[in-house]
């Protein structure tokens, strides 16, 4: 009997010890079995290093490292080069898998399809509330519209219709694949996923979809994405600057002309959307340092198509970053 291919689900763990049973209990639960699970703890300091070592005593499929904090970045990338599946996966620690059958039906449409990964669907709710769904990742094609595309078509088709989402936890990926093209994290910024999954569809040959929502995303105060401390969205608002402007110094030289075009004019309106963000920063410190870096990175509102970006380069050329943030703020007040 051949035996089944090995999956390995990488979640890394960060003081989530209200969350983290419901999380991996949702992966041991799976009706697969040829899997692994590897809880990287990313230094936590509340009882999530405990939580991972009672499930390391428990269930063999079960891999625990205890890492110095470091971040999310390296706990994935640390995970990826200590895992032995044949495939990967990633889950956040604080979120959860609502279809026990989701990881065979992933094995059965890897092997089919011999794919370099599946691109899927998410629900969103709020933390307070798990029964109520807040929003469902639409994806409005399927693999007939995609057959014999390039990863780069299917990347601007998913934008065209606002399919498209950078989390990482939305690919589920062969193994060999992210090894051979060195598809790592880049490690000690925010929304490193962004980066990292529109290389994804860059290298990838083959693409399979999976419409049907399974992964259960919790949205919760405090977290990465939801912070209200103005210097870590002083970070986040540098750190997707230069993602935007790394992505198109990363893509502008690819041949396929239309697919090139919206996919740059999205990574513009990101740049576009994380620039205004600048103008409602109160400490003069974080609003010089994201000014700084608009003022380095502001070549990318030169490949957007839309006149407000066109004006926008213009006026900066003309009066300065700062002096257009003022403007802008003026304008939009």
């Amino acid at each position: 009997m051949t035996t089944k291919p090995k999956i390995s689900v990488i979640i890394p763990v960060y003081n989530v010890e209200k969350w983290l049973n419901k999380c991996v209990d949702s992966i041991l639960s799976q009706s697969y079995e040829n899997f692994e699970v590897i809880l990287v703890n990313d230094g936590s300091t509340d009882k999530s290093g405990d939580i991972c070592d009672q499930y390391l005593k428990e269930d063999n499929r079960v891999k625990v490292f205890h890492n110095k904090n470091k971040g999310l970045s390296y706990s994935r990338n640390f995970g990826v080069k200590n895992s032995n599946g044949k495939y990967v996966m990633f889950v956040d620690s604080d979120d959860f898998i609502s279809d026990i059958n989701i990881i065979d039906k992933f094995i059965n449409i890897l092997e089919k399809d011999k794919t370099d990964f599946i691109y899927t669907s998410y629900c969103r709710f709020n933390d307070e509330n798990e029964d109520e769904i807040t929003e469902i990742l639409p994806i409005d094609i399927n693999n007939n519209h995609i057959k014999g595309k390039s990863g780069i078509e299917i990347l601007s088709m998913l934008i065209e219709k606002n399919n498209y989402h950078h989390a990482a936890y939305l690919k589920i990926c062969n193994r060999k694949f992210i090894v051979k093209n060195n598809l790592l994290f880049k490690e000690v910024i925010y929304h490193e996923d962004s980066e990292w999954s529109q290389k994804l569809f860059y290298y990838a040959k083959r693409i399979s979809i999976y419409n049907e929502p399974y992964y259960m995303r919790r949205m919760r105060e405090n977290s990465i994405i939801t912070t209200t401390n103005e210097v870590s969205i002083r970070k986040k608002i540098n750190d997707r600057l230069n993602i935007a402007n790394d992505l198109i110094k990363f893509f502008k030289n690819i041949e396929e002309s239309q697919s090139k075009k919206v996919i740059i004019n999205d990574f513009v309106r990101m740049y576009w959307g994380d620039l205004l963000l600048t103008i409602n920063l109160k400490d003069k410190k974080n609003f010089n340092d994201c000014s700084n870096t608009i003022k380095n990175t502001k070549k990318v509102l030169k490949y957007g198509e839309l006149k407000k970006y066109k004006i926008a380069d213009l006026l900066i050329k003309i009066i300065g970053v700062k002096n257009f943030l003022i403007l802008a703020k003026k304008q939009l007040s």
